[in-house]
């Protein structure tokens, strides 16, 4: 049977032994020639994974549909392993996902699996791509195994189309794509490939879905046609600092989301198109080398100067001559001193105790020592955006968070929000692993449902994170109100914490500063002030985030607050308990309806 697409564009791996067969395939294929290649045992047991996205994104999770039948006549738990893998020369990164899937007997189980996928941290130069590669292994009821590779294009962001945009303009963008590899001086190599193909029906419901992905390009009519559940994710993950681009016919329909360059961290754009193919030229210079959520993880905080997350957290020496005093003084006792006072000439034989517990001992005291000096745990700085919507009931959290450890006595943690964590490269010092060098240590990352694993934290290191989220709340500010037009607003807070600062844009653009804290349940007492004061404050605030999408006031806000607190439970992202969390930085901005 033949392939509606070219090789280039298909990424199935099948399998077939014994009558059972998986399936791992880009959505682009056509859904019919996967029910004819399907083959079933004797008793009905099946297996098909299917990819959302083809190609897979570089970051984040790629969806799998996963459809499992067991035709036994007993339950069976289906252990699948997703590993995503990065190589640079002799250097990879890798991240591991795991799922397992109950299947009773004589039934048939359907779920979208998020599977974690490796950031190239190697490769940080324009034009070179590193090769990526993939498996699946099925460990229960059977043992088998799936793999694939690719080579993306690094001078590309990460977008992902619908079919309708790409099945009459995929070849022509893709040739445009090839044209730009070449003239490019810096040419290292990469596929041709422009952004990763899906079908509506597939679209994901979760905004993790879309979490890999810079841009998601759709025209209106997809928008109509996808489900709510799929348009909602979609717009929490512009919330979170996606980049949402529709193409239309003709005159913008009401019934698309509005555009807005602030959509909380991310943009909402429209283009227009002929309805049949996209302009090749255009629609790529549209998006070559524009900026990239791997490059943020890569090295976006490497070269950071004044951040207060690194500063809050000092500097910190390496003590090199303690580890030379050290050897010298256990050189002297293992040799000398063993040799000629404790195990003198004539008894020799006594080296076979003495030098072990010699050693035995420069061991408990060098444990003992770094003790003394780094502690078990470790002390972190953490800034966090927490964006509110209440119309939509939803908070969006994005959280940096920085930490310095000593001893740790475990490495794994667990996340209460399901939520996307990512280790950040940091100024290359004897302290920080994951750094912008040659010899920085490859990250290795585990998962399984909301337990992390790996190297996320380390002992006697200095490491970084972002977390991103969205959480369902009823936290707001409520407006009530005034008795009378000179009054100052009437704002209740229904936040669950405590801001120290803030500042309100009633429906008018009047600008209104909070005078002293605001608790939970408390009406806040307000001064009016100039705009001024407000952006020289927010942009004063915003420069501790360092963070993409957090823009300068231009227009006066209307509707809207913008406060610091010192918590926020139940919105900070808790990771590693023995970490110390000494400073956090939290901003609040949003949306206040009217009553």
């Amino acid at each position: 049977m033949k392939s509606t697409l070219s090789k280039k564009h298909s990424a199935a791996w099948m399998v077939c032994c014994a009558g059972l067969m998986c399936v791992f395939t880009g959505q682009v294929q056509a859904q019919k020639s996967l029910a004819d290649e399907m083959l079933n045992d004797a008793n009905g047991t099946r297996l098909e994974i299917r990819s959302v996205f083809d190609p897979l994104p570089p970051t984040g999770y790629a969806p799998l549909r996963i459809v499992a039948t067991n035709g036994s006549s007993r339950e069976e738990v289906w252990q699948l392993d997703f590993h995503s893998q990065t190589q640079e020369f002799q250097r990879s990164n890798a991240s591991r996902s795991s799922l397992s899937l109950v299947v009773g007997p004589q039934a048939t189980q359907s779920t979208v699996f998020m599977a974690s996928m490796a950031p190239d941290y190697g490769s940080t130069t324009s034009y070179r791509s590193n090769s990526r590669s993939y498996s699946i292994n099925l460990n229960s009821p059977v043992t088998r195994a799936y793999s694939n590779y690719d080579q993306p294009q690094s001078a590309f962001p990460a977008i992902a189309m619908t079919k309708t945009l790409a099945e009459n303009s995929l070849s022509g963008l893709e040739d445009e794509v090839e044209k730009k590899i070449k003239a490019a001086s810096k040419y290292f190599g990469g596929a041709n490939t422009f952004g990763s193909r899906f079908s509506l029906e597939e679209t994901p419901e979760d905004w993790l879905g879309f979490s890999g992905f810079d841009y998601v390009m759709l025209t209106d009519a997809d928008w109509q046609k996808m489900t709510s559940a799929s348009r909602h994710a979609l717009l929490q993950w512009t919330r979170l600092g996606g980049k949402l681009h529709f193409y239309i016919r003709g005159e913008r329909p009401a019934s698309l989301p509005p555009n807005s360059k602030s959509y909380g961290l991310g943009q909402i754009e429209t283009f227009t198109w002929n309805g049949s193919k996209l302009l090749a030229a255009g629609t790529v210079a549209r998006y070559w080398n524009k900026p990239q959520r791997l490059n943020t993880l890569q090295s976006g905080h490497t070269n950071v100067r004044g951040w207060p997350m690194l500063d809050a957290l000092g500097k910190r020496s390496f003590n090199s001559w303690q580890v030379i005093v050290f050897l010298v003084l256990f050189g002297i006792l293992v040799g000398p001193v063993n040799l000629f006072m404790l195990a003198p000439s004539g008894r020799r034989h006594r080296l076979f105790i003495t030098t072990p517990l010699l050693s035995l001992g420069a061991s408990v005291m060098m444990v003992g020592i770094i003790l003394v000096q780094d502690g078990i745990g470790g002390i972190g700085a953490r800034a966090i955006y927490l964006h509110l919507e209440p119309q939509e009931a939803a908070a969006y959290v994005t959280q940096k968070q920085i930490s310095r450890t000593g001893v740790l006595l475990g490495a794994g943690f667990e996340m209460k929000q399901a939520a996307l964590v990512e280790p950040l490269t940091l100024p290359a010092t004897d302290w920080v692993k994951l750094k912008n060098t040659h010899d920085m240590q490859p990250v290795s990352l585990t998962q399984n449902g909301p337990s992390r694993g790996g190297n996320f934290f380390q002992s006697r290191a200095e490491q970084a994170q972002m977390i991103r989220t969205a959480i369902s709340t009823r936290a707001r500010l409520e407006v009530q109100p005034a008795t009378s037009a000179e009054d100052p607003p009437v704002l209740v807070s229904a936040l669950g914490f405590t801001v120290e600062e803030m500042f309100y844009a009633d429906a008018t653009g009047g600008i209104w500063r909070l005078q002293s804290p605001l608790a939970t349940g408390q009406k806040a007492d307000l001064v009016k002030v100039e705009p001024d004061e407000l952006r020289q404050w927010w942009n004063d605030k915003r420069e501790v985030l360092k963070m993409d999408g957090v823009q300068e006031l231009v227009v006066a806000p209307q509707n809207e607050f913008f406060a610091i607190a010192k918590a926020a439970p139940g919105f900070t992202q808790e990771t590693l308990s023995s970490i110390r969390w000494q400073t956090d930085k939290i901003i609040v901005h949003g949306s206040v309806p009217l009553p």
